[in-house]
């Protein structure tokens, strides 16, 4: 050896001069110098932090799995997921044993997980020499440029859309001022016990905590941040169907700028199902990981995950914990028709232990399921089923954007894929299947008596009878015999606006099917199309905001500013009011952010007062009523209303049924705030 080369044998890691350091320590100090960049700014700080709790937790449980590592882009997806479960997981024991969580005990958990981030990456990336390959760039691209649409989507909000943002920042205030799982929504409204999904809302408080700022922005940028990571999901799962990374990049090209779902969320403020679909894909992950596991150890170490991601799936998002467990079904089928008896019946049981473990670690929620929808659904008092207009496919929806190609485009990746025999395709197929029966259950009527058919067939040529009996039954069950309800968690919309991720996968799989890997030319052209067709579908959505959910402007931001700054605590405000759900109001303008902003009483309040006891519900539904009434021309004694509900404060704006010229130079009522349009009367006499 000569001399330089001696030296460099001796020298410590941390000795050693830039140059020396491996290609991914370097990658990595580039990544924290441009995250320090980014702390500067308001927007900057959000995404670090919410990145932080979505990342860390589940990248240091990870890389402590027995066994080989998957490929890199399945393991940031096992991050997200296994991140989504944990601090909700948490939350869930602290609430349960009457805890809470305060800022300081957060911000120390922040401040250990970066630490111990930080350091396990620099330890993982001590040997990681190889340089991004081409298809590594392409990938990055893609996503770069779909993070630039997320942010110039949201470029003109004050506030995040639609209804759904109001409830949800109701639920952020709760946890982050309690420091427990928003389960109880008192002082704010009379709500105790809800059953309704709140993981989300728990990381986003963790995250408000930690990076400051207003509510509204945290929502508006960690939702835009969860609706990037679905491209990286969906390339994950279309990587671990195909195991072609151009797969993984048309996948992500699709979702994160060709389709307009999941873009569109930000529409209605769909953070939650966003959440709980960045988990499915994990699960999806795990398992796939744990059904080609080797070793009883590196078997159990999925199983552990999973576990994890199955409660953690049931806290986040209920509708898509059902349609998570429709896709680990379709790849259990799929795999189980390879292998031995024995093996499936190993696995069978394997997987019920995981399933006890996942319900045993989420037990108080289940438990509270059981007892506010469960028990009144068994006794009569309340009705898992639905119909209407809230079962019935929006065709809108199923058809948005360019959804007719990106359908047909899926089936022909489908029939591709069947036709080169690969299984994946039947898996992907199987699910879109299974999400359909799941939501439309009157299928089921029509899917039996073939299969009670063949059964019957088979069990009279092998002279099974017992069989024969399960056939006939299965004829039985028919569309003239029996016509079964919908339920109301599953609408046919919530699946439809899922399509975006089998679909990608699909069309992902065929183009990697046909892909001319030995041909240059057609790489390059393949490659400069797909860089096209992303920017082409970028441009086309950048004002995906639809205008008709935009509730809150600019100026109802100062009006609210106004309010939480020169009202008391105990203010009453009549603010507008405008049919949404049978039995629930909406408001549709600013003054419907007062109770999550401020923590004022408001006439209409979030949707989340269905959840309350039966009197307060009820009244608050006379309430908003009475508004709508007026906005219809009906006779309403508004100053009766006023009286009786001991009113503060009147919101009017330009939009709703109480506009200011309704208020103006009547006696009892003078101008408190007004701005662009806003106007808030204070009400000066019973």
């Amino acid at each position: 050896m000569n001399e330089r080369e001696i030296r460099a044998a001796t020298t410590t890691p941390s000795e050693r001069p830039l140059a020396a350091l491996s290609a991914g320590r370097r990658w990595f100090i580039s990544g924290i110098a441009l995250a320090a960049l980014a702390a500067l700014l308001p927007a900057g700080r959000v995404l670090l932090a919410t990145g932080l709790w979505l990342i860390a937790p589940g990248y240091l449980l990870e890389r402590w799995l027995p066994g080989p590592r998957p490929h890199w882009l399945l393991r940031i997806a096992l991050w997200l997921g296994i991140s989504l479960s944990v601090l909700p997981l948490i939350y869930l024991w602290v609430t349960t044993i009457g805890g809470n969580l305060p800022s300081t005990v957060l911000n120390a958990a922040a401040l250990l997980l970066a630490v111990g981030s930080i350091v396990a990456a620099w330890h993982d990336l001590a040997t990681a020499q190889r340089q991004p390959s081409t298809t590594t760039w392409l990938l990055l691209l893609v996503l770069v440029i779909g993070a630039w649409l997320r942010a110039e989507q949201i470029a003109g909000l004050a506030f995040p859309a639609w209804v759904d943002s109001v409830h949800h920042a109701l639920m952020v205030r709760v946890a982050a001022e309690t420091g427990r799982a928003p389960w109880t929504l008192t002082p704010y409204l009379p709500v105790v016990e809800m059953p309704y999904h709140w993981g989300y809302h728990v990381v986003i408080a963790a995250a408000w905590r930690l990076s400051g700022g207003e509510l509204p922005d945290v929502m508006l940028w960690s939702g835009q941040l969860l609706n990037w990571w679905q491209s990286v999901a969906a390339a994950a799962l279309a990587l671990l169907c195909w195991r072609r990374p151009i797969a993984a990049i048309v996948a992500a090209a699709v979702v994160g700028s060709i389709s307009w779902m999941p873009a569109y969320y930000v529409s209605w403020g769909r953070y939650t199902q966003l959440s709980g679909l960045l988990l499915l894909v994990a699960l999806a992950i795990a398992w796939q990981q744990w059904l080609d596991a080797g070793s009883r150890r590196e078997r159990a170490g999925w199983l552990a995950i999973i576990a994890i991601v199955i409660a953690g799936l049931s806290l986040v998002h209920m509708r898509i914990f059902v349609f998570g467990g429709a896709l680990i079904a379709a790849q259990s089928f799929v795999w189980s028709l390879r292998q031995s008896r024995r093996t499936i019946i190993a696995r069978v049981a394997q997987a019920l232990l995981a399933s006890v473990a996942a319900v045993a670690l989420a037990t108080p929620w289940w438990l509270l399921l059981l007892r506010r929808v469960l028990v009144p659904a068994a006794t009569g008092a309340q009705s898992l089923t639905s119909g209407g207009s809230y079962v019935q496919l929006n065709y809108d929806l199923m058809w948005i954007g360019p959804n007719e190609w990106l359908v047909a485009l899926a089936l022909i990746g489908g029939a591709i894929g069947i036709a080169r025999r690969q299984s994946i395709a039947a898996v992907l197929l199987l699910w879109v299947g299974g999400l359909a029966v799941l939501t439309n259950p009157w299928l089921v009527s029509y899917l039996t008596p073939p299969a009670g058919l063949v059964l019957l067939f088979y069990s009279v040529t092998r002279r099974r009878w017992l069989l024969s009996g399960l056939g006939l039954l299965l004829l039985a069950i028919n569309p003239a015999t029996v016509r079964l309800p919908y339920l109301w968690l599953l609408p046919v919309d919530i699946a439809a606006i899922s399509l975006f991720l089998p679909l990608s996968s699909l069309i992902g799989g065929g183009m990697a099917l046909i892909w001319p890997a030995q041909r240059r030319f057609g790489q390059i052209g393949g490659m400069i199309a797909l860089i096209g067709l992303t920017i082409w579908g970028a441009s086309q959505q950048r004002a995906i905001v639809n205008p008709v959910t935009v509730l809150a402007t600019a100026a109802d931001r100062e009006a609210i500013a106004w309010v939480a700054e020169q009202t008391p605590p105990t203010a009453r405000f009549l603010i507008n009011a405008a049919p949404w759900l049978p039995g629930v109001a909406r408001g549709n303008d600013g003054g419907w952010w007062i109770t999550p902003l401020t923590g004022r009483w408001t006439s209409t309040p979030p949707a989340l007062f269905v959840y309350g006891d039966a009197a307060s519900a009820q009244a608050a539904r006379q309430r908003s009523q009475q508004i709508i009434d007026f906005g219809d021309g009906k006779t309403v004694d508004l100053d009766a209303l006023i009286s009786a509900e001991q009113i503060d404060y009147i919101y009017t704006s330009p939009n709703g049924p109480l506009r200011p010229e309704h208020f103006a130079n009547r006696p009892g009522y003078e101008v408190a705030f007004a701005q662009d349009g806003v106007v808030i009367y204070r009400v000066t006499s019973p």
